[in-house]
C-alpha cells in the first residue's frame, strides 16, 4: 500500500479479488471467499425460479463430500443443515427459491449453509478415521512403554494454544507426542497446526505421527512430515523407539 492510499481505497482495490463471477448460459456462478475443508472456494449459483431467483449451490457440496467416498451421507446432513438456514436440500445440492431482493441473504444463507454440510460430514469421517488408528496406537504403545504412557492428553504449544493429542510417552527422559492421523485432510491439517506449533517451543518434544498407510495419504504426506516423524501403526517396536528418541 503506497502513503497516499486510503484505507477506503485498499479496501476498493483488494474486494474484487475476492469475489468474482462468472456467467454461464443464463446462470452466474458467484466464488466466495469462503473455503471447504479442502481449501477450494465455495461457489453458488444464480438461476431463474419461477416468480423469482434460484440460489444454489449447484452441487459443490455433494461433489466435495463424493470426492471423499462419502457421497451417501450428503442427504442426511444436508436435510438438518438445510432447516436450520431455512432453505431447501435436494438430492445433490442446497438451494433457495427467492425474490430478486432477497437475493444477498439467500447468497449469505446457501454459502454458510454448503460448508457447513461438508465440514460436518468431513468432521464424521475424520472422527471414524482417527479412532480406527487411535484404538490401534494405544495397544502399541501401551506395550512399547508400559507405565510411561498417558492417552487423550493435552499440551500448550508456543501460542499457548492447549492441544488434544493421543499420547504422550515420556522416553529417556524425555518426552514424545503421539498423534493418532486418519488419511483425510482435516486430520493431517489438524495434526500438521498442532506439530508445527509444538515444534516452536523453547524445548519441543519428540513429535510423532501415526498413520495407517503413508502411502494412502499421498500429497498429503509431506505436509505432514514438516513438522514429524511419520511412522505406519504396524512398524516394528524399533520404529517407534526411535521416533520416540
Amino acid at each position: 500500500m503506497s502513503e497516499q492510499e486510503t484505507i477506503q481505497q485498499l479496501a476498493g482495490r483488494v474486494t474484487p479479488s475476492l469475489v468474482s463471477a462468472r456467467h454461464v448460459n443464463g446462470s452466474s456462478f458467484i466464488h466466495l471467499p469462503v473455503v471447504y475443508p479442502s481449501g477450494s472456494f465455495v461457489t453458488v449459483c444464480l438461476s431463474s425460479a419461477i416468480g423469482g431467483i434460484r440460489v444454489s449451490d449447484a452441487g459443490f457440496a455433494y461433489r466435495e463430500i463424493e470426492s471423499f467416498g462419502a457421497g451417501r451421507s450428503f442427504g442426511r446432513h444436508a436435510k438438518s443443515v438445510a432447516e436450520m438456514f431455512d432453505v431447501e436440500a435436494g438430492r445433490r445440492a442446497i438451494f433457495a427459491d427467492v425474490p430478486r431482493h432477497d437475493v444477498e441473504r439467500a447468497i449469505f444463507d446457501i454459502s454458510a449453509a454448503s460448508r457447513l454440510v461438508v465440514e460436518r460430514v468431513m468432521d464424521r469421517i475424520n472422527e471414524d478415521g482417527d479412532v480406527s488408528v487411535s484404538d490401534a496406537l494405544r495397544e502399541r504403545l501401551d506395550k512399547i512403554f508400559p507405565a510411561n504412557v498417558s492417552f487423550e492428553d493435552k499440551i500448550d504449544g508456543a501460542s499457548s494454544t492447549e492441544w488434544d493429542v493421543t499420547a504422550i510417552a515420556k522416553v529417556g527422559g524425555g518426552v514424545a507426542v503421539f498423534q493418532a492421523v486418519s488419511k483425510y485432510p482435516v486430520s493431517v491439517y489438524k495434526a500438521s497446526t498442532a506439530f508445527h506449533d509444538l515444534a516452536a517451543l523453547e524445548k519441543p518434544p519428540a513429535l510423532v505421527a501415526v498413520v495407517a498407510s503413508k502411502k494412502d495419504l499421498g500429497s498429503s504426506l509431506p505436509l505432514l512430515s514438516q513438522a514429524a516423524r511419520v511412522i505406519e501403526i504396524d512398524q516394528a517396536d524399533e520404529v517407534y523407539k526411535r521416533a520416540a528418541s
